[in-house]
């Protein structure tokens, strides 16, 4: 893109009843699409979000933010979902690096319009609104929008400070230092400059305005509140006569904004500025201003500390100084807040946006200044390679990664990949026609166990007129982040017109819960086809809580053990550690899988090289847990007594102190015979555990089986 700016993915909501949502892509990089949808949004978890965003409603900091965690992954697929997801997965892999602006026009979203929007989460990803590459704006429907004017430096940004004597003080030195501070290098660069205005009266603002000097940034500290009994948002400024508070509408200071061309940008460092009406979409301060013709307009939708509003001043205006667009400048003060404060503040920043970029500097001949990380600069080297790629051929649909619908208890999370694909003929050829599906995913067994061997079964059929030629297939589930390549692929040689097949792999899930799935077709794009949307079918896996068993045969990939030394990590993916607790003795001690006379896999402890000693070992393990996965509550361990004696199983807290312990006296008729330790307690008792075998002395350390089990 030229002057740094996004790929756009434009989102229509409507409001169609009580229960049901139409949910358009208006303009996006691969077409456009509008599904209908039930509205799975409850008041009441509405309500609580809500409240727990404006303060009326206490939690803990930490359920506040798995609520909100929760919320935003429920908001996300209520909306990407089926072809809207589609769409949106290859928008984003289209935009790369460029990064895909999420623009929500929500003028018939009626009641849904008053949503914290900016809780949006991709549960294989993070919320959108922190990152620079996903930015989510407010695109109000209007009729005219004023156009931006060339702008020349420095930029000039007109500040307000309002702090009538009748109303809570706010630390506006310190709001106002942060804006010198953070834009200190642009100012002595002659590249910006701050204007204060300390009267916070209306008509100062209209004769400052008046005076001949081109402001492209208006920036109001102060109170601002939203009047429910006249549906109006009111900011307040100052009494000239008293010092005590006078309140102006959004629409009166809209006005005196909407005078000046020149601005561009209008930031609302006060409370509920971006607050509206469902009965009038102008009735809002950020709203009117908006309707004015104003580009931009950040505005504050619920309550901001002091502490916050100085964090988000000091990052916004910094990162519009490095280059980057408003977009990218929120994105980078948003996250400020959220590791400065550790709180949910960083939601509370809403951004309007009519104008056709978000870049307010104009272009440099010299982007020497901007950090190399992103922002103008990088936009600018981007720009003739997307220009390059537009004339050279179709840009492909990305690699797919999952998007959890309801996940609560499973830690899938799957990462939408940036790799971009072309499609080039060689030579003129005849259009094909071409149209691959993915018409089912299925699972053997259906509710499979952790660590069982289940069946992917994938149904693909070909509804074009011509032949596909070789394709890929892909199935995704990732039981960590950042993945970009699919968990398994195959693929088909061809498949003719009308003609269908059926695929089948085999992968053992790690852990209990829901695991949200997806089988993909043709997904690097190397076979052009004439639609793109019904590629994908999701599933979700819902795994059996049944105890979680490990018999050692295979390790967590498939592959078979082999009779050697066991690395500690070996079953890592399984939430186990192990390891040889050899003691000065047998410091070297490991770990070793070997099979009994009769061929069963077991693990036994000894010297690396198999020469004798130290088969008496203790055994070490290590059980990890991931948040919010289901707790586990009892732990079982097989082994094989081949001497009289106790044995011993132990469970050790992280300072190295015993917890709980359970031992068995082994006579002689019970040699030789699979028996069991098991240890019994709370729910969270074995998060991080460290479980200790003891077998008695002179008796080989001989383990068969490891079982967890839920409540």
């Amino acid at each position: 893109m030229s002057d740094g700016d996004y790929l756009d993915f434009e989102l229509r909501i409507e409001t169609l009843g009580t229960d049901r949502l139409r949910v358009q892509v208006v303009t996006s990089p691969v077409g456009s699409v509008s599904v209908e949808v039930p509205n799975t949004l409850s008041a009441e978890e509405t309500a609580r979000i809500l409240g727990i965003l404006d303060g009326s409603v206490r939690v803990s900091r930490g359920e506040g933010a798995r609520i909100a965690r929760a919320f935003g992954e429920k908001l996300f697929a209520l909306i990407f979902s089926g072809q809207v997801y589609a769409a949106y997965l290859a928008s984003q892999s289209r935009a790369g690096e460029t990064g895909l602006r999420i623009k929500l026009g929500l003028d018939d979203a009626k009641t849904l319009e008053e949503l914290p929007w900016e809780l949006l989460r991709d549960p294989n990803g993070d919320f959108l609104v922190l990152s620079r590459t996903t930015p989510v704006i407010r695109y109000p429907r209007l009729l005219t929008v004023r156009p931006l004017l060339d702008v020349s430096l420095p930029l000039r940004v007109l500040v307000m400070i309002s702090s009538p004597n009748d109303l809570p003080q706010l630390d506006v030195e310190a709001e106002w230092r942060a804006l010198q501070d953070s834009t200190a290098d642009l100012r002595a660069r002659g590249l910006l400059e701050l204007h204060r205005i300390d009267d916070a009266h209306l008509n100062v603002l209209q004769r400052k305005l008046r005076e001949g000097t081109a402001f492209q940034v208006f920036h109001f500290i102060g109170h601002a509140g939203y009047d429910d009994k006249q549906q109006v948002g009111m900011l307040a400024f100052e009494d000239p006569r008293t010092g005590g508070s006078l309140l102006v509408s959004g629409e009166a200071l809209a006005r005196e904004l909407s005078e000046e061309n020149a601005i561009r940008l209008v930031v609302l460092n006060a409370c509920q500025g971006a607050r509206g009406s469902e009965h009038d979409r102008y009735a809002g301060i950020a709203s009117s201003i908006v309707a004015r013709g104003v580009p931009s307009v950040v505005a504050m939708q619920f309550e901001i500390s002091d502490s916050a509003s100085r964090e988000f001043s000091a990052e916004f205006y910094k990162a519009l100084s490095e280059g980057y667009p408003i977009e990218g400048s929120m994105a980078e003060a948003r996250r400020a807040i959220s590791t400065s404060l550790n709180n949910l503040e960083w939601v509370t920043p809403v951004l309007y946006l009519r104008a056709p970029t978000g870049v307010l500097f104009p272009k440099r001949t010299s982007v020497s200044h901007v950090n190399a990380g992103g922002g103008l600069r990088d936009a600018l080297m981007r720009a003739p390679l997307l220009a390059l790629l537009g004339v050279m051929g179709v840009v492909a649909v990305a690699v797919f990664v999952i998007s959890a619908l309801s996940s609560t208890g499973g830690n899938v999370s799957l990462t939408p990949s940036a790799q971009i694909a072309t499609f080039t003929p060689t030579e003129p050829a005849k259009p094909k026609d071409i149209d691959l599906l993915v018409s089912s995913l299925r699972f053997l067994p259906p509710k499979p166990i952790p660590g069982q061997l289940t069946t992917i079964a994938i149904r693909i059929e070909n509804q074009g007129q011509s032949e596909s030629g070789a394709f890929e297939w892909s199935w995704f589930a990732s039981t960590s982040g950042g993945n970009t390549e699919p968990t398994l692929s195959g693929e088909v040689r061809n498949l003719g017109s009308g003609k269908s097949i059926t695929v089948t792999t085999s992968f053992r899930f790690p852990w209990w819960g829901k695991f949200n799935t997806a089988a993909w077709v043709n997904f690097r794009n190397t076979v052009p086809e004439t639609n793109i949307f019904n590629n994908f079918q999701q599933r979700l896996a819902e795994l059996e809580e049944l105890p979680f068993e490990i018999n050692f045969a295979n390790l967590p990939d498939g592959e078979l053990l082999e009779s050697a030394p066991l690395p500690e990590d070996a079953f890592e993916v399984w939430g186990i550690g192990i390891k040889a607790q050899g003691g000065a003795d047998c410091a070297d001690a490991v770990v070793r899988s070997a099979l009994s006379l009769d061929g069963v896999p077991e693990l036994v402890t000894g010297k690396p090289d198999g020469a004798p000693g130290c088969e008496s070992t203790p055994v070490e393990f290590l059980l990890n847990a991931v948040e919010d996965d289901p707790q586990v509550v009892s732990v079982s361990l097989g082994y094989i007594p081949s001497v009289v004696g106790t044995y011993t199983l132990e469970m050790l807290g992280g300072d190295g102190a015993v917890k709980d312990k359970i031992s068995f006296q082994i006579g002689s008729g019970s040699l030789n015979k699979v028996s069991l330790l098991t240890l019994t307690g709370r729910a969270g008792e074995f998060d991080l555990a460290r479980l200790v075998f003891r077998p008695p002395a002179g008796a080989p350390t001989v383990i068969r089986s490891l079982a967890r089990a839920l409540e």
